[in-house]
């Protein structure tokens, strides 16, 4: 859908780094057994998924910029909010719903400093990823397996 593809290489590199991030913090969730007493520091563990939650919901906020820079809608914001909100009903969204939510989440990470769990961090960015997808930025493919919550 992006037409400039020196942008759409840059969406799909900084996607990439959402996905590298999952996997360095899926294989450090499983060396890090016995750091602490014997259990992996949980919290911990959910503070370090919240960086790329924050890095997929940059991604998504490029993309509509450049999709509204591109007139797929029309946008004078650059916030993700205003360009969701301004997008919903003229981009091919799987579930735009979703991902108003997964806003709200993100600006309660960034600007609350509220740490959500891995579930819900994965959860949101897998949503982010289908979107990317419907939109032709990414390949298609299936969300990654999201990490479970500890017992």
């Amino acid at each position: 859908m992006i037409a400039d593809s020196a942008s759409l290489d840059a969406a799909r590199k900084n996607w990439s780094g959402v996905e590298a991030l999952r996997e360095k913090l899926n294989v450090s969730a499983f060396s890090a057994v016995g750091v602490v007493g014997g259990t992996f520091p949980f919290s911990l563990a959910d503070a370090a998924h919240n960086v790329p939650l924050l890095h997929a919901f940059s991604v998504l906020n490029d993309v509509l910029a450049q999709l509204a820079s591109e007139g797929h809608f029309s946008c004078k914001s650059h916030f993700l909010g205003a360009l969701v909100a301004k997008s919903a009903n003229q981009l091919p969204w799987r579930d735009v719903e979703s991902v108003k939510s997964g806003i709200k989440d993100r600006n309660r990470v960034a600007h609350l400093g509220v740490m959500l769990s891995r579930c819900t961090c994965w959860k949101h960015i897998d949503t982010i990823k289908l979107e990317l997808t419907q939109f032709g930025i990414l390949q298609c493919s299936e969300p990654s397996n999201a990490p479970e919550s500890p017992s």
